[in-house]
């Protein structure tokens, strides 16, 4: 049973689920090459049906082998008509068992439970924003709401925080808060079009303190050189014994006249410093006090986390920490582009009546074989070498060790936001001038913004203040050694990434042959592309992004490039 999902939603994504396991999938901006690439299912069918034309391939399948299609998305929408949908993704199936509209964070919560092992639990959805209450009716896939359910629902509402109860099979919502779109309402006064949304109280902070929507990852960078003391008494972001969320976009609007408009440089700007730890502060108490409203009705010790707010690695250690949960289970793609396998997921169950989990992983992209990588190197004018299989990680090690710095693309790409070492540049942590190299040559970031580690997981609690695992980069730890300070953040700490040899071979051989020359089996870890650009794809994307960037080394495969020449063949 072929199902695909799509996400269309401001991080577009494609997915592909055979018999409930997940295939294949791609965020269209790795095909767009522009970062934060919408999917509408409008003007976009180029794009759309390239990106299912990528899981199609990956599979080895065809249009004519799609048994479904499941859409997700967290705007409004109209039912397509099967002719258009088969139109523009570029191809009718055969067999064909309908299409399936999945609500939105309905989706995310598919997409966490496929790893649960059929565990129960409680799963909490938390992000901007999902879907509209008018839009209801017209899903085909159906919540079941609890007696008992938690329900603020305002009838012109959309969605910003979920939770269900999932029994080892079937799901029930047990928490709904669907606050008002209407600009008219008084709670949105002031709000400039936000919600009341956790997600979008890291929307205003980004744009107060950026000039942008989209630079939350910058100010939860920020706020660990903030003062979290600092505006204690505003009482800005609430949840009630009720479960009634308030976000007080008039008391904003009152306190804060200081926008960073132009986005200028916040190195030691301590008043937006401040504001980002005041956002990072309330967004850990209401999400503790909303998990404990839930666990007082539901007797538990597993967390199911996503949507993404989840991305915020110090909210979910502050989670798992509190004790609270035994088992905190998180997934990388929490944000929009995970809804592509949570609708693809939601409409396999009811196609094979049966739900599928699978481990952890994020490694949903394809692979490319040395041929392909040898055909794209070819076109540019770079030095190259073919090495051998026994060769290639004492060479980049000692590469690492000597403080160069190395792209490493290697197997299948990853498909969230965060590179886990298949599409990554990769450096030495314990370089004292490092940081300082990657953020002025490599990678032009603020000086505030950390670099995160991969580390061994049997040997991660040597270096690391982290218990259990981190496959996919959800967790933080503070560093228990002073000499890598190219990870170590302002306030000590490190969002871990744990690393096994199932998890991914290469990348743990080339660990432990960093760990032979160097003494520690930790490598600096962060995503292979140049900035505004979103991470590379295919050899073609590594080589252009070497070509214009300041990297010396690439290993493609087992080849290794060097700097000859900028300039590309014609």
């Amino acid at each position: 049973m072929w199902v695909l999902g799509i996400s269309r939603s401001h991080n577009g994504a494609v997915a592909l689920t055979h018999n409930g396991k997940i295939y294949s999938a791609i965020q269209a901006e790795r095909i767009s090459r522009i970062k934060r690439q919408p999917i509408f299912l409008k003007e976009d069918k180029a794009l759309v049906s390239e990106c299912v034309e990528y899981c199609l391939n990956q599979a080895g399948i065809r249009h004519a082998d799609i048994n479904s299609i499941a859409i997700s998305t967290p705007w409004g929408f109209n039912q397509i008509e099967n002719n258009w949908l088969f139109d523009y993704i570029g191809g009718a199936p055969n067999d064909y068992r309908g299409t399936y509209y999945v609500p939105h964070h309905f989706s995310h919560m598919e997409y966490i439970l496929h790893y649960s092992n059929l565990l129960p639990g409680i799963v909490l959805i938390v992000d901007g924003s999902g879907s509209l209450e008018r839009d209801r009716q017209k899903f085909n896939i159906f919540e079941d709401p609890s007696p008992e359910c938690i329900s603020h629902v305002h009838m012109m509402g959309k969605e910003t925080v979920s939770a269900y109860w999932f029994d080892g099979n079937d799901t029930s919502l047990v928490y709904r808060f669907s606050p008002s779109v209407a600009s008219f309402e008084k709670c949105n006064l002031n709000s400039n079009g936000l919600l009341q949304s956790i997600g979008h109280y890291w929307r205003w902070a980004s744009n107060y303190c950026f000039g942008l929507h989209s630079e939350a990852g910058k100010v939860m960078g920020l706020a660990a050189s903030g003062n979290s003391a600092e505006h204690t008494n505003l009482n800005i972001l609430s949840v009630n014994k009720d479960g009634l969320i308030t976000l007080d976009y008039e008391k904003l609007h009152k306190e804060f006249k200081s926008p960073n408009i132009f986005g200028k440089d916040l190195s030691g700007e301590k008043h937006y410093a401040d504001v980002s730890a005041m956002v990072q502060r309330d967004t850990e108490k209401i999400l503790m006090d909303i998990l404990t409203i839930l666990k007082g009705k539901y007797t538990t010790n597993t967390l199911y986390y996503a949507g993404g707010v989840a991305l915020n690695v110090v909210a979910n250690e502050k989670i798992i920490r509190s004790g609270l949960f035994e088992n905190v289970i998180l997934n990388g793609s929490v944000e929009d582009n995970g809804t592509a396998i949570g609708a693809a997921l939601a409409a396999s169950n009811i196609l094979m009546k049966k739900r599928v989990t699978e481990t952890v992983t994020d490694f949903y992209g394809r692979a490319y074989v040395n041929n392909e990588i040898l055909t794209a190197i070819e076109e540019f004018s770079f030095e190259f070498e073919f090495v051998e299989e026994d060769q290639i990680y004492d060479r980049v090690a000692s590469l690492l060790f000597n403080n160069k710095v190395v792209g490493w693309f290697q197997g299948r790409s990853e498909f969230g936001p965060r590179a886990l070492g298949n599409r990554s540049i990769l450096a030495n942590p314990s370089s004292p001038n490092m940081k300082y190299i990657l953020d002025l040559h490599i990678k032009h970031r603020d000086r505030y913004r950390p670099y995160a580690p991969v580390v061994l997981e049997e040997r991660a609690r040597q270096y690391f203040d982290i218990d259990g695992v981190s496959p996919v980069m959800m967790r933080e730890g503070k560093v228990l050694k002073n000499n890598f300070p190219a990870i170590t953040h302002v306030d000590g700490s490190a969002r871990v990434q744990t690393v096994t040899e199932n998890e991914n071979e290469p990348l743990y051989k080339l660990i432990k042959a960093f760990d032979k020359v160097s003494g520690f089996p930790i490598i600096l870890n962060t995503s292979f592309n140049l900035p505004g650009e979103p991470i590379v794809e295919s050899p073609t994307d590594a080589l252009n992004s070497f070509s214009n960037g300041s990297l010396e080394y690439l290993c493609l495969g087992n080849y290794l490039v060097s700097r000859s020449s900028k300039s590309a063949k014609s």
